[in-house]
């Protein structure tokens, strides 16, 4: 199986943040294998470590690493090819987000004016433009139809492609260094009916209407740790 979002079986290894060792052997309690993200201080301080800053991943399983990213070398193991970015990342909004975009099977957002060039020239016309540039950031994909986000313009941009979207209020998830986190950076599927997340929902005024949401879609949420939401920029599925 290629990088995804959305995996198809439950997943065998993901990548996470290196920057939690709990984070991470909480994962391998679950009996899943972690690759973890090296710090890329070109990025801002509190993202540095993010995949999801990091690394895109195409609808097809096309994965694009920020340039000089060493990172490419622990995918290159497990016999994922990678695509460097055209320009390097940069320490400053928008040149942090190139690799930031939301795709998967019925469609691609993202902000045409942040992502990289290299990413724009081999994407299809399922894409859908927004002003966001934390797109990957900013929402959660909950299977092929289903997605959550805070967003206003991400989830018009997604009913658009026919999701079904759970708007919840923004804040209430921790992001040390800025006003708060991202839900998307949070929280992740890693089996078509298990997600897990930085934190528990308890913690969140909009929790409960999470829960149902998920539940409604026979989705099991696993807490990875106790306490506040924290965004930790993603989890992603790799094999």
């Amino acid at each position: 199986m290629w990088p995804t979002r959305l995996p198809d079986h439950r997943a065998r290894t993901v990548l996470i943040s290196g920057e939690s060792l709990k984070l991470a052997q909480s994962i391998e309690a679950l009996g899943i294998e972690s690759i973890t993200t090296q710090a890329d201080f070109r990025l801002p301080k509190p993202v540095a470590w993010h995949p999801d800053m990091q690394v895109a991943v195409l609808c097809d399983g096309t994965t694009f690493i920020t340039k000089e990213n060493p990172l490419s070398t622990k995918l290159r193991q497990l016999d994922i090819l990678t695509i460097e970015t055209a320009a390097k990342p940069e320490n400053k909004y928008p040149k942090d987000v190139l690799c930031n975009i939301l795709a998967w099977e019925g469609g691609t957002v993202g902000n045409p004016h942040t992502i990289d060039k290299k990413i724009m020239s081999v994407l299809d016309g399922n894409f859908v433009p927004v002003k966001q540039g934390y797109t990957a950031c900013s929402t959660v994909l909950v299977d092929k139809h289903s997605a959550i986000t805070a967003d206003l313009g991400m989830a018009n941009a997604l009913e658009t492609c026919n999701m079904d979207v759970l708007r919840i209020r923004p804040g209430y998830i921790q992001l040390p260094g800025y006003n708060y986190g991202l839900i998307g950076g949070c929280c992740a599927m890693i089996a078509p009916d298990q997600m897990v997340v930085a934190g528990s929902l308890e913690n969140h005024p909009d929790g409960t209407r999470i829960q149902t949401f998920l539940a409604q879609r026979d989705i099991r949420l696993v807490e990875l740790v106790k306490g506040p939401l924290t965004d930790v920029g993603g989890i992603l599925s790799l094999r």
